[in-house]
This record gives C-alpha cells, structure tokens and sequence, in this order.
C-alpha cells in the first residue's frame, strides 16, 4: 500500500482584517521550502520543492510579515498587566484562512475530518477597561485545522475511495488552518455598536446604567432568550465547548443555550440551537448547556446538564437541568434535580443506563455578588456528592445521592460506566484537585505559598518537595486529599453503590498530577481501558489568583496494568484540551452492524494542538501508538504559522459527515 509524502508548501492565505468583512477568495501559491521558524523535526519522506530561491526568500518575508499581524494582539491589550490578556492568553485581531499547510510527517488514512477547538477572544475592550477583563469574557472563537484526505486513483482507473471495495493505493492530504468567531447576539450587538456593551464576570454585581439597557436588550427576544433569566448583565459568549452531534456542529457557553454552527470553512453562525423546535419558552429562559455533553455510542443520544445558580425560592435549595438529545437531533428528555447548593457543575458523566452528576463545594453565592464581591466560594468544610439516575428518570424521586466524604473539586469527568461485576455499582473516574478558585472566581486563595493566603482552615501546611517537583504545597487534611494544592488535579476513580448510597472505594489512579482527559469515543459510558491526559509542567502551580497552570506532556493511561506511557511536547510548548480520534475502519464497522464495534480501544491517533509560545505559532500534533513500547509515536505535525491564543474544549468531526460541505 503506498503512502502519501508530506505536502510541504507555503500556506496561502485569506485574511478578514475586520470583523464583518467577507473572505476574498483563496489565493494558492506554488510550494515552496518550510517557512522560517517550521520545526526542524521532519520525515524522511518530507521533500523540498525545486523553486527560485530569489522568489522565496521574498514570498517568505510577505508571509512572515503577514504572520506576524495575524499573531499580534489588539493595541488596547499590551499596555495591560491584567494576566488573561498575557502572553499567549492574548487575543488575535479578526479573522483568517491559511490554506496549503506544512505537514511534517506522513497522515494516517484514516484522519480524515477537521479538528476544531473554542476559546475566548474579546472582540472589543472590555466595558470597564483591560484590568477587569476576566479569560471567560471573550467572545467565542472557534479555530479550525482541515485535514483533507484525497485519494488516487489505481492502476485500473478505478477511484478506492473511504468507503470503496478496494484498499486503497494511495492518497494525499491538504491541510489548512482557519479562525471565526461565534456570532452571538451579543457579539452582533457590540459589533454594531463598535464597543462592548456589556461587562465580565469581575463585574456581575448590578451596574445599573449597563443592566437596564442589557435588559431591555434581552426583552426584545422574549421566546427564545440566548441565556437564563439570570444572565443580563454579562453575555453568552459561546466560548467554552464545542461539540457535534446529530449533523450540528455547537458552540457551548456555561451561562447560556447552545449556538449552532454551519459546518465549512466559514462557520457560519446559524443561531441559537432550539433542536428542531423541542425547547420551549421556559427553557431558553430557565437553561443552559455545559460543555460537556456525553454521547452514548450504542443509541448515538448526548446527555447534556445547566445549572441554575440562583435560589429563587429562598429555600436554599437550586436546581440542575438533565436533558437528553436524540439521535435525530431532537430533545426526547428533560427534568431538574434539586441540589442543596449553588454548585458549579462544569461537566457530566453517563454509563449505558445512567446519568451521572458530581455536585462539589465550588459554590455561587448570591449576596456576595450584590455587594461587589466574586461570585464562587471553595467551601472546604463540605464535601463533593456523587448524584446517580436512570437516563429517563425524574429528578426529583430517581437520584441516589453519595457523598464522598472528601471537600475536593474536579472540572473533568474521565468516563464513567455500570460495574459489569455488579449491576448497583457505577465506576466514576474524574479528575480531582483538592480545591478550586475557579480561575480567580472564588473568595480566598489570595497569595501566598501555593496560593492559599490565610482563609484555609481545612488544610494543613505541609510543605516539601513532591515528586514532580510541585513544591511548597498545601495539602488538604483529608486521607485521600491529592496533596498537589487548589487547581493541580490528577486520575481518580470513585466506585459508588447505587442501591446502597454508599462509596465502596476512592482510589488515586496515577502519581502524575495532570487534567483534560479523553477516551475513545467508542468507549463512552462503558467500561474503559485506556484514558489520556495532558500532564501539568513542574512548577507552574497557581499561586497568585489569576494564575493558570500549564500542561506541557501528555499521558496514556493503562488502566489495566497501571503503566502510564507519557509523551513531551518539547521545550517553549504547552497544550490543552486533546481529543483521541478512531481508527475510521471501525466507525464504517459500527455504522453497518449497528452496534457498538469491538476490537482495539486503543487503536486511533491522539490529536494535540501545541501552542509555540517563543515563536507565535502552533502545532497539531498526531500521536499514534508505539507498537515496540504501547507508548505514544509521533505520526505527523501540521504547522499552523501564526498564533493560536490558549482556548478551552476541542472536537473531531470525520470526513465522512464532511463530504459536499468542506
């Protein structure tokens, strides 16, 4: 079977210098050498074009030019010391498509698809000025990295195709690299206006001159809100997840309804997603949807959870939506469970027949806001409870819940599944952290070693040097605290009797701290071998209140033999959300049987967008697997040439739901 060489060119561009205009057609340019500042890592199947250097060195220095703007930050952020708007946290100016990418490497067969990843970024400074701008403000970018697969045609003139009879003999890829903004009704607002017309989450306590105009803004719209009646200050930004389902490509936001995209290069903002006419009136106004939605790969349904923060009844008591989307796009399920706090609950778990909620002490607190206050508060004196339902059940009788007995918090559910062994147990693993100040939303934590400042009476001073060089930590006083300090999370697994309300155990998975996991998605709500995280860089613990830790490795988990196999994405080089990708053959085996397709859980790529922060530009990484070690192998490496500021969640979309569109 022959493979393709790497397609080594200079990438072309098209570029929306402001935000409204419309991308000029595409302008290709013959291949040329790697640009400066590429990566020096290449194949031995990567070959240099044969082109008049004179006419390089020239097309070069256009294009470095022309990287450079695309990588820079609006002029009202680099006057600022307002951490979210350092560094590589800084937004990007418009919007832009760079065709014709530089790949190193040779791309499987079967990545076919795009990869998309969403983040914050502010189109306008913010309201109250740069030092009050807070990471989630900004509005809802989503970056986009085509993988474009072309296959040859044989010797017999025949074309074998993904889905023809005949393997095929050779095939090629083109890879280009885009970024667009969610159009929000907010973003349409201010984009009108020219300036930002509402504030951050710094400042959710009322502002009168700014609340009354947003919400008469908010009235205009009256059947179909885009966020809860809570939200009127602050906007849906659409910046958090981005998640395909059912043929719909969204765009999440934890204080808002869903934004549906239009798959192709445009991504073009179709509107508020109302899921083909199922969510009424009191939903827009009373829901939201997290970033997490849980697709179960045997019904092909997404669970999804929103979380009412407020306590209208004065009873203490709020609740937290549970809805089912099915597999044709519509909402088949809705109830709401009442939960005894405020919580934040960033993300969810399913199994086969459940639903699975993880209520912790990260909690909202309402009187704090009205006098100016942050709004979360890590209430360490309470513990995390584990909330456990049928699918279908009703949220009011249906929920067991378990309390842990430990005061700890996790933004990330690995995967959960039903104890094959015993049909009232359910296997939750997380990733936990011992606390949280919700990337500086939460009282307390106000400097200090490790960050933790005085308000910490639930934990002990044990400082010392860890084994992954975590140093000067506070370590919560719980037997089975982590002992990595607030925000520094690592695998954990809670096994829960469901009939019994009881935790029958609570086990560390791995030394290694890190977070952002995934799972084959074959294997969602059901029983796993394998999970993959990006680890935590030694020595980047938070310690003062806007600090964020950075992930510079990942890891693959065995957790069968208890072997982690990790991966460095080498120096200057930090990560995020990442994504595991199939191996297509068994998606095409799931389709026809209609089941779920057995075989090699591991056998798939690993998808890691690498942030060069020396040198403003970016990598998708694709990590196959070793088959000397089980170990992670690099495949191949797009260069994306200009800067991809840090974001939140990422998705794979296969070809096959591509055809005609992208």
């Amino acid at each position: 079977m022959a493979a393709t060489t790497a397609v080594v060119s200079t990438p072309s561009l098209s570029v929306r210098r402001g935000i409204a205009t419309a991308s000029p057609s595409h302008r290709r340019r013959p291949p040329s050498r790697i640009p400066r500042g590429a990566s020096s890592w290449s194949s031995p199947a990567t070959e240099t074009a044969d082109v008049d250097e004179s006419d390089d060195d020239e097309s070069s220095r256009q294009n470095t030019k022309l990287y450079r703007e695309l990588s820079a930050p609006p002029a009202w952020a680099t006057t600022t010391d307002n951490p979210p708007l350092r560094g590589n946290f800084a937004p990007v100016v418009g919007e832009c498509t760079l065709d014709d990418l530089v790949v190193d490497g040779v791309l499987p067969p079967g990545l076919d698809g795009v990869y998309l990843r969403n983040g914050p970024n502010p189109a306008h400074e913010p309201m109250l000025g740069a030092r009050r701008y807070h990471w989630f403000d900004g509005d809802g970018m989503v970056h986009w990295i085509r993988l474009k697969k072309t296959t040859n045609k044989s010797s017999d003139g025949t074309t074998n195709g993904e889905n023809g009879e005949k393997e095929h003999s050779s095939y090629s890829y083109k890879c280009s690299y885009g970024r667009r903004y969610v159009r929000t009704r907010g973003f349409a607002q201010e984009e009108l206006r020219g300036a930002a017309l509402y504030t951050g989450l710094r400042d959710i306590n009322p502002i009168w001159s700014v609340l009354v105009p947003r919400l008469l803004a908010k009235l205009a719209r009256p059947l179909d809100p885009d966020s809860p009646f809570w939200v009127i200050q602050s906007k849906n930004t659409a910046n958090n997840g981005v998640k395909y389902h059912a043929g719909r490509l969204l765009a999440t936001y934890e204080s808002g309804g869903a934004y549906e995209l239009q798959l192709g290069p445009d991504l073009k903002t179709l509107g508020l997603c109302d899921f083909n006419g199922t969510l009424s009136t009191k939903d827009h106004w009373l829901d939201n949807m997290t970033a997490h939605g849980k697709t179960d790969p045997m019904s092909n349904e997404m669970v999804y959870i929103g979380y009412n923060l407020i306590d209208v009844n004065g009873d203490g008591v709020t609740d937290v939506t549970v809805g089912v989307i099915g597999a044709d796009g519509s909402r088949t399920h809705r109830t709401t469970v009442p939960v005894a706090r405020p919580s934040m609950q960033h993300d969810v778990g399913i199994t086969a027949t459940r639903t699975v909620l993880l209520d912790a002490p990260l909690v909202f607190d309402l009187a704090r806001v009205m006098k100016g206050g942050l709004p979360f508060g890590f209430e360490g004196d309470q513990t995390a409870r584990i909330g456990v339902m049928p699918r279908y059940g009703d949220g009011d009788t249906d929920v067991a819940w378990i309390d842990t007995g430990e005061p700890c918090f996790c933004y990330h559910v690995v995967n959960c599944f039903d104890d094959p062994a015993n049909g009232s147990r359910v296997v939750m693993d997380v990733c936990k952290a011992d606390a949280t100040n919700a990337l500086g939303m939460a009282k307390g934590f106000e400097g200090g070693v490790s960050g933790y400042g005085d308000d910490v009476s639930f934990f002990n001073g044990a400082v010392g040097e860890s084994d992954f060089g975590f140093a000067g930590e506070y370590t919560s006083n719980h037997p089975n605290a982590v002992g990595h300090g607030r925000d520094v999370a690592t695998l954990w697994r809670w096994v829960v009797d469901v009939n019994a309300k009881t935790l029958v155990s609570s086990e560390r998975m791995c030394a290694q701290p890190s977070d952002f996991p995934c799972v084959n998605p074959q294997k969602v709500g059901l029983p796993h071998r394998f999970c993959y995280t990006a680890a935590y860089k030694p020595g980047t613990e938070p310690i003062n209140r806007m600090d964020v830790p950075s992930f510079d490795r990942v890891l693959k988990h065995d957790l069968r033999t208890g072997e982690v196999h990790e991966f460095a994405l080498g120096e200057g080089r930090a990560c995020g959300d990442i994504v595991f990708v199939p191996n297509n053959r068994r998606l095409r085996e799931k389709s026809k049987s209609g089941k779920n397709a057995g075989g090699d859980e591991d056998d798939g790529h690993l998808l890691v967008l690498a942030h060069v922060l020396a040198e403003d530009r970016a990598e998708l990484l694709v990590l196959g697997r070793d088959e000397r070690t089980g170990g992670f192998a690099r495949v191949a490496t797009v260069h994306i040439p200009v800067r991809v500021p840090f974001g939140f969640h990422n998705e794979f979309v296969p070809g096959s739901e591509l055809r005609g569109v992208w």
